[in-house]
């Protein structure tokens, strides 16, 4: 019975301190200046038109996957424009070496063909089976 008084008390006290914890941290959260928001959104209108844009690198490819027959899902991790990973899910052929050498071929010709910069892009073409890998 003492046991269980002391674990109700030690229960208590710490649900009481873990609500207060909580308050004092929703009470500090930092706010954005308004110029630093609009800064984020250009900034994320600038890239989403970079990769998506009538000229963006990843419709141009994808336009040019699909005349080659290719379908396929596209995941993208973009933190900005010099730092953007993609994965490339085939979904009607295998990921084999040469299928992966094509994608990759067609990839980095059109991003030499735009002068972007190679290693802005790191990229990745697999199978439907496969897991995500990173």
């Amino acid at each position: 019975m003492g046991t269980t008084v002391i674990l109700f008390v030690v229960t208590f006290f710490l649900f009481i301190n873990h609500v207060s914890s909580k308050e004092e941290l929703s009470e500090e959260r930092p706010t954005i200046s308004p110029e630093i928001q609009a800064e984020n959104e250009k900034r994320s209108m600038e890239l989403e038109n970079f990769l998506f844009g009538n000229n963006g690198i990843i419709k141009q490819v994808n336009d040019e996957l699909l005349m080659k027959g290719y379908t396929f899902q596209t995941l993208i991790i973009a933190n900005s424009i010099d730092d953007i990973q993609l994965k490339y899910v085939l979904e009607n052929k295998e990921a084999t070496e040469s299928e992966q050498k094509v994608v990759k071929s067609i990839f980095f010709d059109l991003v030499e063909k735009n002068n972007l910069d190679s290693y802005a892009f790191e990229l990745k073409v697999g199978d439907i089976d496969d897991g995500p890998d990173w």
